[in-house]
């Protein structure tokens, strides 16, 4: 019996412990640093890169809104039907080395906004980790009895200092050119078509809405999958650590029937997740083909009263939905940098007020010139 009430008082004191390290850990997960604080261990040469890499990556996001310009330029000298072969010919060639200069400078734009940011990220990342490895050298040997772990130390310089290079490498230059496409879309669409473009912005957050709307549900359902899965987890750790006691007991059954309770949990939760994913789907795409048929029957209109052509009508529809998905897009990139951030104020907190030159602590102490090691046994 004094074995029993120890175990359910040690088994207490082990929760209590766990919940504690939870509460901490979501503290922790709470704090950020701001988004001009992600980028500050980068010296000149990084803000050079970055610099090249946001020019690259603006360039890159303005490329595909005047790709429909000339498209549509070019569908517009191949619907006038004249009989002069040769004004045709020259115009769609014309037209058409256009589309080669522009994919020409597609393809310089996307490697430099790519390379410069993806290049940056790895240098402050190194940064980062050489800072963080001395900090940790710099510390009492208190600290690592109290309040660090060879785990959490072995995480934070693995783990934070992946996601702070994905948020500051390619993710950071994936927005800059969805708001570059979103931006430059909208403004040729209001100087092609204006009418069009407001239809358009009425219609567009339809979709929108479905596609978040979407999107949230399915990330609730994953997080509720995952926490069902560590439940099953944690029951199946528990078991195996204390096979012994649980075959002494006659345990068994009750260990398999709670393991798969855990695991009914997770096939509610993959049934509703396919039921999500087909109406989202199934919602967002008959929402953007109503979108196009309501587009296209408004600007006929348009054309039939001479206030467009088709070349314009088309380009704005296609520049403005476009658009619309490109800001969709930004949105994984930008919880990206928002878990970089978080995970940026986990490193920061342990390099210490985000100092990152004050290892004074290194230099300070006796080095001593010769040391004599001597054990008696008394």
């Amino acid at each position: 019996m004094d074995n029993v009430e120890a175990s359910s008082s040690s088994g207490k004191i082990n929760t209590e412990t766990e919940t504690k390290e939870e509460e901490e850990k979501k503290k922790m997960k709470k704090e950020s640093v701001s988004l001009m604080g992600l980028f500050s261990a980068a010296d000149r040469v990084d803000c050079f890169l970055m610099f090249l890499g946001g020019v690259g990556a603006c360039v890159h996001g303005c490329t595909l809104p005047l790709f429909f310009v000339f498209f549509g330029t070019m569908l517009d000298s191949l619907g006038n039907l004249s009989t002069d072969t040769k004004a045709i010919s020259s115009r769609v060639s014309q037209n058409a080395l256009y589309l080669v200069y522009l994919g020409l400078v597609n393809l310089v734009s996307a490697w430099i906004g790519v390379a410069c940011w993806m290049q940056t990220g790895e240098r402050q990342t190194a940064r980062l980790r050489v800072d963080y490895l001395k900090s940790i050298l710099a510390k009492d040997i208190t600290f690592f009895d109290t309040e660090a772990r060879d785990s959490n130390i072995i995480f934070h310089i693995s783990s934070d200092a992946i996601l702070v290079q994905d948020a500051i490498g390619d993710k950071t230059g994936h927005v800059l050119r969805y708001l570059c496409q979103f931006i430059a879309g909208f403004v040729i669409g209001f100087l092609s078509v204006w009418q069009l473009t407001l239809l358009t912005l009425a219609v567009v957050p339809l979709i929108a809405i479905a596609g978040g709307g979407y999107s949230i549900i399915m990330s609730t359902i994953s997080e509720k999958s995952e926490a069902a899965y560590a439940d099953a987890g944690k029951v199946a750790e528990e078991v195996m650590s204390q096979v012994r006691t649980v075959y002494a007991f006659v345990g068994e059954e009750k260990a398999v029937n709670s393991y798969s309770d855990s695991l009914k949990k997770t096939l509610k939760l993959g049934k509703r997740s396919g039921l999500a994913k087909g109406l989202g789907v199934g919602l967002t795409y008959s929402l953007l083909f109503c979108t196009w048929a309501l587009l296209l029957w408004y600007a006929s209109l348009l054309v039939r009263h001479g206030k467009t052509n088709g070349a314009k009508a088309f380009t704005t529809i296609l520049n403005v939905i476009y658009s619309g998905f490109a800001l969709g897009q930004a949105v994984p990139s930008l919880s990206a940098i928002s878990k970089g951030r978080v995970a940026a104020a986990n490193i920061f907190r342990m390099i210490g007020n985000n100092d990152l030159d004050s290892f004074e602590r290194l230099d300070v102490g006796t080095i001593l010139q010769n040391v004599t090691g001597r054990i008696e046994f008394q």
